[in-house]
């Protein structure tokens, strides 16, 4: 139902109302009809009482009966038998005197003995009123049989020594109002349960907007968001929506045009290329080859970092450590200075036997090196290729360290030679810039134009990652810092460690 949160919030109260409107008159209705119940039997008894003390009619509830007997009054007791009843019955037995005038109780007043016969139970005579006399007395047991009900018969012997049978509907089950107080709770839990389920509906769609806003501040996480939930919530998503469009638009429109500018660059580059070749002086020649070497790669460096924004390449899983090994590979295969440390795998020690025998040395897991990962790795390559390029530029050789645990993967990139400062490192991976060192490690002017560690950070960032730089004692260490779980929220910064010493 696609509703405001005005009109949900119109319906929620509305339902409250209801459900609470409905449980009140439940439970009232309950209340009132049991308190009429209850009423009525405690005026039954009371009537009956004064009945017998007073030879006056019995009340309309009540159907008494003079019991004649052959045997005398005075052994005469009620049994099952006499009420019909099987013989595991149980009697509850009770004497009543009536009180004077003044309230106080007669030592020779009327009295009232009585024997209720119940199938299943006995009433407790500790919660009897009969101190108040006999009438109060016998109300307050005929309430007791109204409220726990059975198929009970009470007889009563008065000073006469007259034996009487006494039976109403009102100590019937079948008589006893319904109670609907139980229902009123659950009408009232449902109507709970039903507005928090669809409160937290609602909660979790600005949830997973908010979820999934984090994780389209990362370049190239730029896919349209499901458009669920009220209005206000899906007039936001496809806000958003229109400005990922936008966005992809726009990365699309530089790639074509950078793309569209190196493909008509390159005929008059080439035509350039020829008349430069015809120029007699060299050190005019070179100095022209080597201006066109440098605009041909400028306009290479802004295509890949475009090109890692816009993240075309699909992910998938492929093993970490063997993408890193294939790196290393290819810059020892020719001939540079760069080697890897792989951290050792984990072993299980040997356990002891109900003998008490060890058993044997460690056994190493060699699986544990194949990190399985999520991702684009042709995109990481780069990242690396460009790690490693950086620290041969400026350190003169690059130790690659691979950590990981379940969390993170950590690739360390430790170079020789570097000492930057705290700003420079801050700066680092920012686009055109570079540090304060434009000479590498020969003492030569290196090449480049601060490219490189911009698309580290961008594919960095693309797996939710972050590149840091700690400065050593020996060197500059670069960190490309990656989750095992790409759906982890992206980190806020991906700016430079500040340098530590020792």
């Amino acid at each position: 139902m696609k509703l405001s949160l005005q009109g949900w919030a119109s319906i929620w109260i509305a339902t409250a109302m209801m459900a609470g409107a409905g449980a009140a008159l439940l439970w009232a209705g309950s209340t009132q009809a049991w308190r009429v119940h209850l009423n009525d039997a405690r005026d039954a008894g009371r009537g009956l009482a004064l009945s017998l003390l007073h030879d006056t009619p019995p009340p309309d509830e009540v159907r008494l009966s003079r019991i004649v007997t052959e045997r005398s009054s005075t052994t005469f007791t009620p049994t099952h038998q006499d009420a019909g009843l099987a013989a595991s019955a149980r009697v509850t037995t009770l004497s009543l005197r009536q009180h004077d005038a003044d309230g106080d109780m007669r030592a020779n007043g009327r009295r009232l003995l009585i024997h209720v016969l119940s199938d299943r139970l006995q009433y407790p005579v500790a919660a009897i009123d009969g101190v108040t006399g006999a009438p109060e007395g016998l109300a307050s047991l005929s309430r007791q049989m109204a409220l726990h009900c059975s198929d009970s018969v009470m007889f009563l012997q008065d000073d006469r020594g007259r034996w009487w049978r006494a039976e109403s509907a009102l100590w019937s089950c079948d008589q006893q109002p319904p109670d609907l107080r139980l229902w009123a709770i659950g009408l009232a839990l449902a109507g709970l349960l039903l507005l928090w389920g669809h409160a937290r509906d609602v909660s979790s769609g600005f949830r997973d907007l908010a979820r999934a806003l984090a994780m389209r501040t990362r370049p190239g996480q730029m896919e349209d968001l499901q458009i669920s939930g009220p209005v206000e919530l899906r007039q936001t998503i496809e806000a958003v929506n229109a400005y990922l469009a936008e966005e992809r638009d726009r990365l699309a429109r530089r790639a074509m045009v950078l793309s569209g500018v190196s493909h008509d660059l390159g005929t008059p580059a080439t035509r350039l290329r020829l008349r430069v070749a015809m120029i007699d002086d060299p050190d005019l020649r070179d100095k022209f080859t080597s201006d066109l070497d440098k605009m041909a790669a400028m306009i290479e460096e802004v295509l890949t970092f475009t090109r890692a924004e816009i993240a075309a390449e699909p992910e998938s899983f492929f093993s970490f450590v063997a993408l890193v090994e294939s790196v290393v590979a290819d810059y020892q295969d020719t001939g540079r200075a760069v080697t890897m440390v792989l951290p050792d795998p984990p072993s299980i020690a040997p356990t002891g036997s109900v003998f008490g025998m060890t058993g044997g040395r460690k056994r190493a897991l060699t699986e544990a090196r194949r990190v399985l990962f999520r991702g684009r790795p042709m995109a990481l390559e780069r990242a690396l290729s460009n790690l490693i390029d950086n620290a041969l530029k400026y350190g003169r050789r690059a130790q690659v360290r691979l950590i990981q645990n379940s969390a993170r993967i950590i690739v360390e990139v430790q170079d020789e030679g570097r000492d930057l400062d705290p700003e420079t490192l801050s700066r680092l991976t920012e686009p055109f810039a570079r540090g304060s060192n434009q000479t590498g490690s020969d003492g030569h002017p290196v090449s480049g134009f601060g490219m490189g560690l911009s698309i580290v950070a961008t594919i960095a960032a693309q797996h939710g990652g972050q590149v840091e730089f700690e400065q050593k004692p020996h060197g500059l260490c670069a960190r490309l810092n990656l989750p095992r779980d790409m759906n982890s929220p992206a980190p806020q910064t991906a700016r430079g460690l500040q340098p530590t010493r020792g």
